[in-house]
């Protein structure tokens, strides 16, 4: 029978070799690699193609944009009693009376906040589906020979 020391020295000695041989492979692979690296010359590197740039086109210029003019924001408010809805046809919707609904507030007050540049605009209120010149602006004008109110927004 094999004795206990023995059987561990050779158990330490195959470990030793497991460990000893890739670190030997290792050591020869970093030695390579660090031969590689002292022996690169970048002087025989050759270009693949010019260091400059191309020629550049000169810019065109971009037209002026006209300019944006400042809008107001133009309170629309009627107070009518008993209106189910009240809407605003306009110039400045295109006579669509779909495009502008008035809010209903308190106090039997409908409104609407909208932005228009400065100029003078006719609409008419349609107050459940009936057109009506709007009772609280005093200017009207004429639009396809039918009476419009007219409103300026300075």
């Amino acid at each position: 029978m094999i004795e206990r020391k023995s059987i561990l020295l050779l158990l330490a000695l195959a470990a030793f070799a497991l460990v000893s041989v890739p670190g030997v492979i290792f050591n020869d692979a970093v030695k390579k690699y660090f031969s590689f690296m002292g022996g690169w010359n970048t002087a025989t590197i050759k270009l693949s193609r010019l260091n400059s740039m191309p020629p550049t086109r000169p810019r065109r210029e971009r037209p002026q944009e006209p300019e944006q003019p400042e809008l107001r924001f133009v309170r629309f408010s009627i107070k009518i009693a008993g209106a189910r809805e009240v809407k605003i046809a306009g110039d400045f919707n295109k006579w669509n009376p779909d495009a502008l609904t008035l809010v209903k507030k308190p106090g039997s007050y409908w409104e609407a906040i909208i932005p228009l540049p400065p100029g003078k605009y006719k609409y008419l209120c349609r107050i459940d589906g009936a057109e009506v010149l709007d009772p609280l602006n005093p200017d009207t004008d004429t639009e396809a020979g039918r009476k419009v109110s007219l409103l300026t927004v300075k």
